[in-house]
């Protein structure tokens, strides 16, 4: 089945998603816009983005599997792609520096409700190997512990994917906060119902030409070393391709994330509509909905400083837009 069910033009689009006509003409100029997102829930921020590059859809979608957004992106550490279901050489780059020594010891010391976003049974597997251990023999059982949740996903999606201890008997499961942000992404059924199908049934229902790749992330969020595993899916229709990114595993700081783009081709090159939604703890309860205003525009400025540095080393020489 087509990965559409009817391909709109991206002035069509643009407007189903609620941008006015000066703000599609903005979009055709060169200019980001902002577009209005719904959370689907108390944990979400969300941001809206359409854009255009002019370079076609399949080279995009080329410099995306090259890990583009890793490699212009200040505050990455550093990056790699996963094969298969992941060996320890994958994982080789990645260590716990900066600061490898108290990095270590807060796994080891891990408990339910800490900084770090670990299973039960991760927690116990982490202290057992008692505070005295050497930070390499840590960095070996993070990188195993990663291995092993990219294997579950991969063979189960989102059924294999472990929840997050919380204080007491309560957990945070990723899965369920990606199942919350694929619901909140019903438009995509409209256009896209073998993308849509995929995002709710990986690794069932994949659609006819469909590319995806797996890579982890070691990055900076604000102060806060962050190591990450991102699922990009990719599904074409013709020229144009749907791109799902989804971080089905955060070690700290949010629970999950998930981002939508429509990648249209247009007279200029791709017209790029992009959705992001991401879960996390810390604008839930009293003065959530304030938070998640003020959140949500932190998080459309920072996406739109990454996507501007993208556009950027996309651009032929001499390109404006």
């Amino acid at each position: 089945m087509p990965a559409w069910a009817e391909l709109p033009d991206a002035a069509t689009l643009l407007a189903d998603f609620g941008l006015t006509p000066d703000e599609i003409a903005k979009v055709r100029a060169g200019e980001f816009v902002r577009y209005a997102v719904q959370p689907a829930s108390e944990r979400e921020l969300v941001a809206g983005l359409a854009f255009q590059v002019s370079v076609p859809p399949g080279e995009l979608v080329k410099r995306s599997m090259e890990d583009l957004l890793d490699r212009v992106d200040p505050n990455v550490i550093a990056y790699g792609v996963v094969a298969a279901n992941g060996s320890s050489a994958d994982f080789a780059r990645l260590s716990l520096q900066p600061n490898v020594g108290a990095r270590a010891r807060a796994y080891v010391n891990a408990a339910p409700g800490g900084e770090l976003n670990l299973s039960a049974e991760e927690i116990t597997a982490f202290r057992k190997l008692g505070s005295g251990a050497a930070p390499s023999v840590v960095e070996s059982h993070v990188r195993s512990a990663l291995i092993a949740r990219l294997s579950a996903y991969r063979a189960q999606g989102l059924a294999g994917v472990a929840s997050y201890a919380r204080s007491g008997d309560e957990r945070r499961s990723p899965a369920d906060e990606l199942r919350v942000a694929s619901s909140g992404a019903k438009k995509l059924e409209k256009y896209a119902p073998a993308a849509y199908r995929l995002l709710l049934s990986y690794p069932d229902a994949k659609p006819p030409g469909m590319e995806e790749t797996f890579r982890w992330s070691h990055f900076d969020a604000d102060g806060t070393p962050t190591l990450v595993l991102t699922h990009l899916m990719l599904v074409p229709d013709g020229k144009a391709w749907i791109a799902m990114e989804r971080q089905f595993y955060v070690s700290t700081g949010y629970n999950a994330e998930q981002a939508v783009a429509a990648f249209l081709p247009s007279e200029s090159g791709t017209v790029v509509v992009y959705t992001n939604r991401t879960s996390t703890d810390q604008i839930a309860g009293i003065g959530g909905r304030a938070k998640r205003s003020i959140g949500s525009k932190v998080l459309a400025s920072q996406l739109e400083a990454m996507f501007e540095r993208a556009r950027a080393a996309s651009l032929p020489r001499g390109g404006v837009r």
